[in-house]
């Protein structure tokens, strides 16, 4: 990508006008005009100017090629496949990554943080000339209360990335082939399990290499207190304009995977009003959405509706994915193990509720006929588990929730499995 179209790129990430970037620069609009054209052949101070306000270094070299891509892309790659129904989303996350040096991606599993993040990353790399670094965090046992966090692992793994070769003795020097003034974009992928290490080590990032950002992925929130949060919704079930016959953001996904299987499933365009019932009854979760997608290659439609689709039928036979990523079930799961007892508590108390949509007021008096409750921890605990996306808020209706799809299964099965139940 040369010079004019990354200038442009970054230009419209910020939201800026070219009267707005040549304003901050001190160059006129014709100039600005001029480069994102590539008609002319830029002064190196003038390219100067325009990379500083838009944060984006300085040119040291011949500047008709820079800024460039990164010289470096480690760890997981780019999504492969066209990130369905979330462009808004992306170009506005991709904004805030820049604005701001750390931003947390948070939201429920399986509704797609790791995939947007990549895609962020992917969209703005050419920002960063020393690389995009994706650290993996899943495989890290979680944080324990009576142990130390595991920031030097964390903070390890970083080291790595930017420099193989190096070898890290004290923790606190993170250092690497580009240096202290690299301009990195670090991904700190699934991190709801290691909040104070990923804090920690995040905050020593950011000390280390001022010209750094940091994004991470994580299902409750990490800090707010020096970056942005963002979170990520499920996919829309109905389209945004009912006419047209536009399909709607998680109709279309569960047609493209569904696609790459069997060319039967091609017929499936023909059934969409049963897509749409798959999809309500999905509630829009994307991993959800591609389990069921990758069932419709061998089993028809109204067969998978029929079964509920069941909460077993929700899985993959794709080991590249992390163990809890692999089923609806497991990514459930690993989102209780992280609760405490007295979580685990009133999830099963939520799980009972007759209704499928409730307000607090319901689960505190659920709660309150369970002897010695004390009534601010189950405030405080209801809280948690709507920040650990088990259970969410309604839309467009104040503070009415209603549990994820198959928590509640996952809870009650648990629970008839327990000794102490029994």
């Amino acid at each position: 990508m040369g010079l004019g179209n990354n200038v442009a790129l970054l230009r419209r990430l910020r939201g800026w006008t070219q009267e707005e970037l040549a304003e901050r620069c001190g160059l006129s609009v014709r100039t600005i005009r001029n480069v994102e054209l590539g008609s002319v052949d830029p002064r190196r101070s003038s390219v100067n100017l325009i990379l500083r306000a838009l944060d984006a270094g300085e040119v040291t070299e011949d500047p008709r090629g820079v800024p460039a891509a990164p010289d470096q892309w480690r760890g997981l790659p780019p999504p492969r496949h066209p990130i369905v129904g979330m462009r808004a989303e992306l170009h506005e996350l991709a904004r805030t990554v820049l604005a701001s040096r750390l931003t947390a991606v948070l939201g429920p599993g399986g509704v797609g943080k790791t995939r947007i993040a990549l895609g962020v990353a992917a969209e703005i790399a050419s920002t960063f000339r020393h690389g995009v670094l994706v650290v993996e965090l899943g495989d890290i046992p979680a944080e324990e209360p009576a142990a130390p966090p595991p920031t030097a692992v964390i903070l390890d793994r970083v080291t790595r990335l930017i420099d193989p070769e190096s070898t890290r003795g004290d923790q606190r020097t993170v250092g690497g082939a580009p240096g202290v003034n690299a301009a990195l974009l670090i991904l700190l992928d699934n991190a709801e399990h290691l909040p104070s290490a990923v804090a920690a080590a995040g905050k020593e990032l950011l000390n280390t290499y001022p010209r750094a950002h940091i994004l991470i992925t994580s299902r409750r929130p990490v800090t707010d207190r020096w970056g942005v949060s963002r979170e990520i919704r499920p996919l829309p079930v109905e389209p945004a304009h009912q006419e047209g016959g536009s399909l709607a953001p998680a109709v279309e996904l569960v047609l493209r995977r569904a696609s790459t299987g069997l060319p039967g499933t091609a017929d499936l365009a023909r059934d969409l009003p049963h897509v749409v019932e798959l999809c309500r009854r999905l509630e829009g979760i994307p991993r959800a959405l591609e389990f069921a997608a990758e069932r419709l290659r061998t089993i028809p439609i109204r067969s998978l509706l029929a079964a509920g689709p069941a909460l077993r039928m929700l899985c993959t036979s794709d080991h590249s994915l992390s163990p809890h990523q692999r089923s609806m079930a497991d990514s459930i799961r690993w989102s209780i193990d992280l609760l405490s007892d007295g979580h685990r508590w009133l999830l099963r108390h939520i799980a009972g509720l007759p209704a499928t949509e409730f307000t607090y007021e319901q689960v505190l008096e659920a709660a309150g006929e369970a002897a010695g409750a004390d009534l601010e921890s189950v405030l405080c605990h209801f809280s948690d588990v709507v920040d650990h996306g088990l259970v969410t808020a309604c839309r467009d209706h104040g503070y009415r929730y209603r549990l994820m799809p198959y928590v509640g299964e996952v809870v009650r099965a648990d629970l008839d499995a327990s000794p102490v139940a029994a």
